[in-house]
Parts: C-alpha cells; structure tokens; sequence
C-alpha cells in the first residue's frame, strides 16, 4: 500500500515531537560545551596541564551531540552518553569548588588571579545546577513523564 503526502507529513511530525523532547539537552550541551571551550582555551594560554580536562568534556559533549542527533531516526528515549556526562559534567564541577578553597586553586587555574574564586565557584555552582536540571529532564524522558510525550501520544490519536 502506497502512502499517502499526509501519512508521509505525520511520521515526519511525529519523528520531529520525538525529537524536541531532547531540546533541552541539546541547549545545555551547546552551552557546556562553549563554557569548557573557553576553559581550554585559557588553560592552553597558560600552558596549564589543566586543559587536559576541559578537552576530555568537550569530546563527551561532542559525543553527547552525535546521541541526541540520532534521535531524529528512533523514538527510543534512552540517552546513556547523555547522562553519564553530565554525572561526569557535575563531578567536575564539584572538583573545582573543591580545588577553589585550596592553595591548589592557582596550579589548577592559572589563568585566574585569587579574586576569580567566587567567580569560578559560582559558575560551577550554575553548571551543576543545570547538570542536575538535565538529568532530571532525562528521568523523565525516559519514564515517558515529559510534557512533550503527552502531547505526542495526543497528536497520535488525533491523527
């Protein structure tokens, strides 16, 4: 049997509601991924041995990346890169809060002079923050929870 242009029009709707479910994830991953960016790159200034680690969470956000576009072709909602990255996203930033009440504070961030503390554990604080937000967002993504799923199983029956 030959599909009809509206069949066709609701399974691409269908893939794309599938889709947004991850936009979220998506942004939050753009925005980590720019945040460690800056971080490399200042650490690469200095030539600190610290840009090791900004590198290494900029290739789980690229991987994180390539998962979520996968999810245009499947509706399954697992996302297990996603989720072990940003557990890892909010280790590393528990680690630097921890290192920024420390003498250690200025060989782990050389580019930072003793003020940037504050500075430093505050934008740690809102990447864990966000970290926790995602997380908590895929919970629910994967317990079909979400708003979006909800809408989706209503377009379903409409259509």
């Amino acid at each position: 049997m030959k599909k009809t242009a509206d069949d066709v029009k609701k399974e691409q709707s269908l893939s794309f509601m599938y889709f947004n479910r991850f936009l979220m994830l998506r942004y939050f991953t753009a925005f980590m991924f720019f945040t460690n960016l800056y971080w490399f790159g200042m650490a690469l200034t200095c030539k600190s041995w610290s840009a090791v680690l900004p590198f290494l969470l900029m290739i789980g956000g690229i991987a994180v990346t390539l998962e979520l576009t996968s999810k245009l072709h499947t509706k399954k909602s697992a996302v297990p890169v996603s989720k072990g990255y940003y557990i890892a996203q909010i280790s590393v930033n528990l680690a630097i809060i921890l290192i920024s009440m420390t003498p250690a504070y200025s060989l782990f961030l050389p580019f930072l002079n003793g003020k940037g503390q504050f500075c430093v554990i505050g934008i740690a604080l809102i990447g864990i923050m966000m970290s926790v937000m995602v997380l908590l967002k895929i919970k629910k993504i994967t317990n079909d929870q979400d708003r979006q799923f909800k809408v989706i199983k209503m377009f379903e029956k409409t259509n």
